[in-house]
């Protein structure tokens, strides 16, 4: 992983992994970060600053877990995290990071659980990506709180519902637990310099073939001490 690879790598069940331990001291700009094929991230409670790098997409095909949760990343939403299609978590939660939801996220096919809470995101939840939730998806959770989005799909509102999405402290009218008005006007009115999502987005092509849930089902949440990356944050 850049200059970093020798102190942050190290064999999780025989798999090529990274991860920084919790509260570490260094403050790596992500602009130094590469890659390899490795199957879990795990960079969760440090002091990364920068955006998302693009290279994450070197590990499209092989990533099964991401955690940048609680550190100091900003900039706009990687449109290459949504190309993360054999991922079954990426939590990003708790930081600076902004823009609206790239419509490459609708590409997360093997998503279970995935937290983009406490940011500055905004605009509309894409009802693609909700659609993950349904009869051929596998998404469990989708946490969206704290953020500044200003409305929802029909498939949203079902997971709302459903208590599989949660979007509190947003600005969407007519739900309950959001933020107040001037708050939400305040943001809004500041300029936005990240790109508009587009409607449409090519997938990896293997993304269609990774394992959904049986028709008419939604797979359950599981335990999050039973995902690799969450169970280090509790060692």
């Amino acid at each position: 992983m850049g200059d970093l690879v020798h102190t942050i790598t190290h064999p999780f069940e025989n798999s090529i992994s990274a991860h920084l331990p919790k509260n570490n001291p260094l403050s790596p700009s992500t602009e130094k970060l590469g890659f390899p094929k490795m199957n879990y991230l795990a960079l969760a409670n440090n002091k990364l600053t920068g955006p998302i790098p693009p290279s994450i997409a070197e590990a499209q095909d092989t990533l099964l877990e991401v955690l940048f949760l609680n550190n100091q990343l900003s900039g706009c939403l990687s449109n290459e995290l949504g190309m993360l299609h054999k991922a079954t978590v990426i939590d990003v939660g708790m930081k600076q990071l902004t823009g609206p939801i790239p419509s490459s996220f609708s590409c997360l096919s093997s998503v279970e659980q995935l937290n983009l809470g406490g940011n500055r995101l905004y605009g509309q939840v894409p009802d693609a990506l909700c659609k993950l939730a349904g009869p051929t998806g596998r998404l469990a959770n989708l946490t969206l709180s704290g953020n500044y989005f200003t409305s929802v799909g029909p498939a949203c509102a079902a997971l709302i519902k459903d208590g599989v999405l949660d979007v509190k402290n947003n600005c969407i009218p007519g739900l309950a637990n959001q933020r107040r008005p001037a708050e939400c006007a305040a943001f809004h009115n500041q300029p936005k310099t990240c790109p508009a999502a587009t409607p449409q987005v090519a997938c990896p092509a293997a993304s269609a073939k990774g394992a959904v849930a049986a028709p008419g089902e939604r797979k359950a949440a599981r335990d999050y001490s039973s995902y690799v990356t969450y169970a280090t944050l509790h060692e």
